[in-house]
Parts: structure tokens; sequence; C-alpha cells
């Protein structure tokens, strides 16, 4: 389906938009926006049921936010054929991409094409030397509430992997993960003094069960660098220190 051009050219003036709150309470609001011509209209009302919004876009200069004001404005809606038609050019689209990145090839077990790597490596050496935004830091600024729902759903799949693990750990199955998994329950300083007493190369045993007798022990040997500040703070919170017999 071809488009026909946008008649004229969009321009800004000051408008005058009513609104209401939530709470009920109602005014007027002073914006710089467009104003459509009567023209400017028809040839939305015509388009807007069949064709994409990203051609609207383009075709007429206006932004995602004023497209779909105005189509709300005027009762626009997408047709049923033309969303049918939409998500056809959005798979097809979708295919050449994921055929072009290698993404089908990974699911079938092959790895990514040479440019897909190239790209992915060329993409984190520039966040790396701050040519480029993080595209989580970006989604961040762009998207809050996105973002927010995409940690959310991130913290959600960490907790239930740990809680696999765990269950792993405690009925003698294999490991999948390399998380650092404790079966017991610390209190918030003494996971504090444990991750700390590795970061400053003591070591633990990998035994942290109810019954294990190294629960509470931090090993030292010839080469870590001991604090004695640290190791007072640590027997008070519970912990004893023993040197390590290989």
């Amino acid at each position: 389906m071809k488009l026909e051009p946008f008649p004229g050219e969009l321009t800004k003036k000051w408008l005058d938009r009513p609104f209401t709150t939530k709470t009920g309470k109602q005014g007027c609001q002073r914006v710089l926006g467009y104003e459509l011509t009567d023209e400017q209209k028809d040839w939305l009302r015509r388009w807007f049921p069949e064709v994409e919004n990203s051609q609207l876009m383009a075709a007429s200069g206006m932004a995602h936010s004023t497209l779909h004001r105005t189509a709300r404005e005027l009762g626009l809606k997408k047709s049923d054929a033309g969303k049918h038609r939409i998500m056809k050019a959005v798979a097809r689209r979708a295919k050449r991409t994921n055929e072009k990145s290698g993404y089908y090839d990974s699911l079938r077990g092959k790895k990514p094409s040479e440019a897909v790597m190239q790209g992915t490596a060329k993409m984190w050496a520039d966040i790396r030397e701050g040519r480029r935004e993080h595209p989580s830091h970006v989604l961040k600024h762009t998207h809050p509430r996105r973002y927010a729902q995409w940690m959310k759903r991130r913290s959600e799949a960490r907790k239930e992997v740990i809680r696999k693990e765990a269950r792993r750990m405690l009925y003698g199955f294999a490991r999948k993960t390399k998380l650092r998994v404790v079966l017991c329950k610390y209190t918030r300083s003494q996971t504090g003094h444990r991750y700390n007493a590795v970061k400053r190369g003591y070591i633990l045993s990998d035994d942290c069960s109810e019954q294990g007798e190294d629960r509470y022990v931090i090993y030292y040997d010839d080469t870590t660098p001991r604090s004695d500040r640290f190791e007072r703070n640590c027997v008070a919170d519970g912990f004893k220190f023993a040197k390590w017999n290989y």
C-alpha cells in the first residue's frame, strides 16, 4: 500500500488544551504544539487505521506522542486488516534482522557470525572507553518505567536461580552455576564480614551448612595479608580464625 504525501507542512502555535487531573480538577494549559488543518486530519483519518505509525511519522514529521495524541483526539484506531498487515510486516523485518545477525543459527547450536562478534566486541570496547553509553543506562533515562520492570524481572530471575542452586546443594546434586550459595542463615553483619574476608584474601570453607563445623571459621595462610582490627571485629561477631592446613 503506497502512502500518499502528507498535505502541507506542520506549523506550531500556542494552543489552549483542557485537562482533568486524577482528583477531578479541571483546567486549561497553554502549550506550544501542532494544530492540524482539515486536509491533514482527513489524511490521518484515511491512513492511520491501515499504515504503521513509523511510516506515518516519517511522512508527516510528527513525533510519536503527537501522532498518538492526535489520533486519540480524532477517535482513530487500527483496523483489524491494518493490524494483520502491520504484524506481518514487522515479522518479515524481524526475520531478516535475525537471519543477518545469526540469531537463528545460534538457536540451532551454531556460533554467531564473525560480523556479529566483531560488532559486539566493538560495542563493549566503546562502552568501556566512554565513547558509548551502556544500553541499560540509556533505557533508564529514556524509559524509566520499562527500566524498573526490566530490573524487577532480573531480580526475580536471579532469586529463582539462587533458590534452585541451593536446592541442588542441599540434596547433593551437581551444581550448574558458579554462584556462592550459602545454605545457613547469617546475620547481615556476618554476611558482610564473610564477603570482606574473601576480598582480603582469607579462606572460607565451602561447607556452610547448619551441621558444618567450619561455618564460623575463617582461615588464613602464609600469603594472607592479615589485619588485626578486621579479625577483632570478626571475632566479636562470632567468628574465629585458624591457619589453613593444606
